[in-house]
């Protein structure tokens, strides 16, 4: 059953190009606040707060300033799963995953401001997402990575291909760097997230940007 909104709701997600999901771990020895900083100065466009495995005020404690880097640099902050906190922080967007509550109980929840995005694994999943009222999804792995494992295989850049008939934005997530997201440029991918590739490297303006040549070189063919 298809979710009934009472208006319109801008999604800013369309415009998006490139994602930085955070992670403690990818992005030591530097800070959250630190690794966003770098990153949004290389060209990411939308930052998804991603803690885990900590109490919430300590979840906040670390999103504060990355939501205030974010609000500086006019990048949309999406938080993932706790929906208070997305609130309090006056979030721009939400994302949920497989074991949270169905898309239609978080929409009354958060109200009709929130974008509300869910991370899909299959073509067939992401549709049904859509149909339940995602405003985006977050589609993957496509390529191995350890982050994903419990996934399952990844599903392959022929994914890119399928995921064209999905009716609304599909960030592509899943081992995806610089050096290895032209194929999927090149099949239609628009936007990308990573984490490892932007977090866990030298450096990740230089990075980002790299991401950024790859997505621009197929709009210049």
């Amino acid at each position: 059953m298809s979710v009934q909104r009472h208006a319109p709701r801008p999604n800013w997600v369309a415009n998006t190009r490139l994602w930085l999901v955070l992670d403690r771990y990818a992005a030591q020895p530097r800070s959250l606040e630190e690794v966003t900083g770098l990153a949004v100065g290389g060209g990411v466009d939308a930052v998804l707060c991603r803690i885990k495995d900590v109490p919430v005020a300590e979840i906040k404690r670390l999103a504060l300033p990355v939501r205030r880097i974010c609000r500086e640099f006019a990048v949309p902050f999406v938080m993932s799963h706790e929906v208070q906190l997305a609130q309090e922080l006056q979030a721009d967007g939400l994302q949920i995953g497989a074991a949270d509550p169905p898309i239609a109980e978080i929409r009354r929840a958060i109200g009709e401001k929130l974008v509300l995005g869910t991370s899909t694994h299959g073509v067939g999943e992401a549709q049904r997402c859509f149909a339940d009222g995602a405003d985006y999804v977050f589609l993957g792995p496509i390529y191995p990575t350890p982050a994903k494992l419990k996934y399952g295989a990844p599903l392959g850049i022929e994914t890119v291909t399928r995921a064209q008939s999905l009716p609304g934005p599909v960030v592509f997530i899943g081992g995806i760097t610089p050096e290895n997201c032209r194929p999927l440029v090149e099949l239609g991918a628009r936007r990308f997230a990573a984490i490892a590739a932007l977090q866990a490297t030298a450096d990740p303006a230089a990075s980002a940007r790299r991401f950024i040549a790859a997505l621009d070189s197929q709009a210049m063919e």
